[in-house]
């Protein structure tokens, strides 16, 4: 995967409700960037970052519908390594509270100057190519699996996983091209406390979700990543 250099190759998306703000910040967002989308609200801007992924998240706290930080914390469920920046006039205890938890790029407080977003966006860009030096994807026939992220995502959607599930994929990433021994699966995944049972049932929850034989069984051996798909 190509390392983004600048921000003007990352794609922004920006939240505000005041139209006057939004106006003014987004002819400059739209210079720094390859595309930028502009939302009024959170709710509007969640259903934006579903349709489009972008790199960057930009926005205000105080919104009707859905508020920053709670639209920050269902982008949070879906992906780790999108960039939030929150900007806001409350110097709210609260809200910083929440914000740790969010993992945010920035916490920038009104009023702003160019000089605090042109910083936000550097701090992002870095943290951007960070990510894409040490992203592995391993294509699969309907999506990937990020090894950053630890995302997989079938059919454009990213699938919940269990913590057992997310381990047992990240063995076999690892292990790819070659096979893991169903020893290795009970040691590293169930800490020598489990059975071919378990794994079974385990390789089949994993079927179920991703809908592709992605992981096939070695006879006698154990299993290893199918990435096309091929029965």
């Amino acid at each position: 995967m190509p390392v983004k250099k600048t921000i003007k190759e990352a794609s922004i998306l920006y939240i505000e409700d005041d139209a006057v703000t939004r106006k003014q910040l987004s002819k400059y967002f739209k210079s720094e960037c390859r595309v930028l989308h502009t939302a009024v609200d959170g709710q509007e801007g969640f259903e934006l970052y579903q349709k489009h992924a972008p790199d960057i998240v930009i926005t205000d706290i105080e919104m009707p519908k859905l508020n920053g930080l709670e639209m920050a914390k269902k982008i949070r469920k879906q992906s780790l390594s999108t960039q939030i920046i929150i900007i806001t006039a409350y110097k709210k205890d609260e809200y910083l509270l929440q914000a740790v938890n969010l993992q945010l790029t920035q916490y920038l407080l009104k009023p702003l100057s160019i000089e605090k977003i042109t910083d936000a966006l550097k701090l992002s860009s870095n943290y951007l190519n960070c990510k894409n030096a040490n992203t592995k994807k391993i294509i699969i026939n309907n999506g990937y699996y990020d090894t950053y992220t630890k995302e997989l995502v079938c059919d454009g959607q990213i699938v919940n996983l269990s913590k057992h599930e997310r381990a047992l994929i990240e063995l076999l990433v690892e292990k790819h091209p070659a096979p893991v021994s169903y020893e290795s699966i009970n040691a590293i995944i169930y800490d020598y406390c489990g059975s071919k049972n378990a794994m079974k049932l385990l390789i089949s929850a994993l079927r179920k979700k991703i809908k592709k034989e992605f992981i096939v069984s070695v006879s006698g051996f154990g299993y290893k990543l199918n990435p096309d798909g091929d029965d």
